[in-house]
């Protein structure tokens, strides 16, 4: 969901004028990608995802993810190519119940197979917003991002604006969510949670500040986002500072959270109905630095944490960890060869809350 933004503020991110998803911009299938193409690349090899070098945020145009439009490699526009499925896209279909989403800085797309640990790039998104002012930017800066039961990815653009994507067809649309640099909820981390209720879940939003700093005895507030007015609605405020959010299909609701300077991460159990922390468990070994990107997701009951550290905001790879509730073990690395600056992860309440048998 989040990055410290280092890199970014120092281009002067915050103050940038972005704006809205085109209504109706579908992408087309990737050249020469085949179904269930992706994956972890061959020993010695690039992988897959990996098509020239990623560009970095502080070198584009100011307002534009990465100034890529073809300069910087990356996956490119005009693409489209999301994972196969045999019984077509819906409510918990294979497109939401099999798969983790990526996002990263530079507004591209990725699937993340749990099971087998495949990450399939899918494309560059093509998302133009429009502000306020009626300017226009080019793309989507992503921040974080959450995926809806239907396979609607809603995306969070770094200066308060929102967009849907369409995760089966490439289809992007601006929400009428827009806040300003002094509103609450200008950034957040999101999440979809089951409601208890076959067939109905919440999309929570956690504050969060992108100081750079965890402050100690910080407090950040949960509120819902109203997908159909696009209007947020406040719960209460919680222990601990900015966090990604997971939900699952059984209700439960979870941070990623920064520690303190030089200490360990951890995930919380947030209560839906006021906002406070029900619980907080160190992550041993992993840590989120000042500069950091990071996100992560549920799925087979198990935690998908991915971190990418600061010498990767630029040029680097990030990396996925698990982490088993009951095994009561540290974190284990899962692979450390996925793209530069995930910013965002989202899963929809269709994931498993046990492995698959």
């Amino acid at each position: 969901m989040l990055r410290a933004l280092r890199a970014v503020v120092s281009a002067g991110v915050l103050s940038l004028t972005l704006a809205a998803c085109a209504r109706g911009a579908t992408l087309g299938p990737v050249a020469g990608a085949s179904a269930g193409e992706g994956g972890s690349g061959g020993a010695g090899g690039a992988p897959a995802w990996d098509v020239g070098e990623p560009g970095d945020v502080s070198e584009g145009e100011v307002g534009e993810p990465g100034g890529r439009d073809g300069a910087g490699g990356g996956l490119g526009k005009g693409v489209w190519s999301p994972p196969p499925v045999s019984s077509g896209p819906g409510p918990c279909s294979e497109l939401t119940a099999h798969h983790i989403y990526v996002v990263t800085g530079d507004a591209e797309l990725f699937s993340f197979h749990p099971a087998s640990s495949e990450l399939r790039p899918i494309g560059e998104l093509d998302c133009p917003i429009t502000h306020e002012d009626g300017t226009l930017a080019r793309n989507v800066w992503p921040l974080s991002m959450a995926v809806d039961r239907s396979g609607f990815a809603w995306i969070l653009d770094v200066n308060g604006y929102v967009v849907r994507l369409d995760i089966a067809t490439g289809r992007c649309e601006q929400t009428s969510f827009r806040k300003e640099p002094v509103d609450m909820f200008r950034a957040f981390g999101m999440a979809f949670a089951s409601d208890g209720v076959p067939g109905r879940e919440t999309l929570y939003v956690r504050e969060a500040l992108l100081n750079g700093k965890t402050e100690e005895g910080a407090v950040r507030t949960l509120g819902v986002f109203d997908t159909q007015r696009h209007t947020v609605t406040v719960l209460g405020g919680g222990a601990g500072g900015d966090a990604d959010l997971t939900g699952t299909g059984d209700g439960r609701l979870f941070g990623f959270e920064r520690g303190a300077p030089g200490d360990t991460a951890f995930l919380s159990e947030y209560t839906k109905a006021t906002g406070a922390t029900r619980s907080q468990t160190p992550l041993p070994g992993l840590a989120i630095q000042e500069g950091a990107s990071w996100a992560f997701a549920t799925w087979g009951g198990d935690f998908w944490l991915f971190l990418s550290s600061p010498d990767a905001v630029g040029s680097g790879r990030s990396s996925v960890h698990r982490w088993s509730p009951s095994s009561g073990a540290p974190p284990v690395l899962v692979r450390d060869d996925l793209p530069p600056r995930i910013i965002g992860a989202g899963v929809s309440t269709c994931a498993p809350t046990e492995v698959p048998r």
